[in-house]
């Protein structure tokens, strides 16, 4: 159990990290699905602090919740990432394209994960096992797809 807080804890720190003082971040993006995909991922980024909030208090009432919404995010990512939508502000790497097939089955992990942690929190399931699951899920996809925040231009 206390593993499992440490990995949610990092993740979270990391994304803590990276908006504090950033309160309109992304208004500086092309409108399109640029924005549109910036914005996205932030709301999957706030319910999955809902997730790790929830999971550090040892309350997963709103666990259920905040994973069908993260599920529900999934199935609007693909069609966000266009060929050649890029723009030297965007965190998205070129390998999204290069490598589209292994893009997608990421997403596709995320919704699987999000799906069965909402599973796990309506049935007094593993949910401290299935965020971990969760959070590995957005890490597999960020780390070979996202610029880290202090390589961005």
């Amino acid at each position: 159990m206390r593993k499992v807080q440490l990995v949610v804890l990092s993740v979270f720190l990391t994304i803590g990290a990276a908006r504090v003082g950033r309160a309109h971040e992304g208004d500086d993006l092309p409108a399109g699905p640029i924005r549109d995909r910036h914005e996205l991922m932030h709301g999957i980024g706030d319910n999955a602090k809902v997730i790790n909030d929830a999971v550090k208090a040892h309350d997963f009432s709103p666990v259920a919740g905040a994973a069908e919404k993260i599920e529900a995010a999934t199935a609007k990512i693909l069609p966000l990432f266009p060929q050649g939508s890029t723009d030297p502000k965007s965190r998205a790497k070129p390998e999204i394209w290069t490598q589209w097939p292994k893009f997608e089955e990421g997403v596709k992990q995320l919704q699987t994960a999000a799906a069965a942690l909402s599973t796990a929190a309506k049935n007094n399931g593993d949910v401290p096992g299935a965020t971990k699951t969760l959070f590995g899920a957005c890490k597999s996809c960020h780390d070979p797809f996202r610029v880290p925040e202090k390589e961005k231009s």
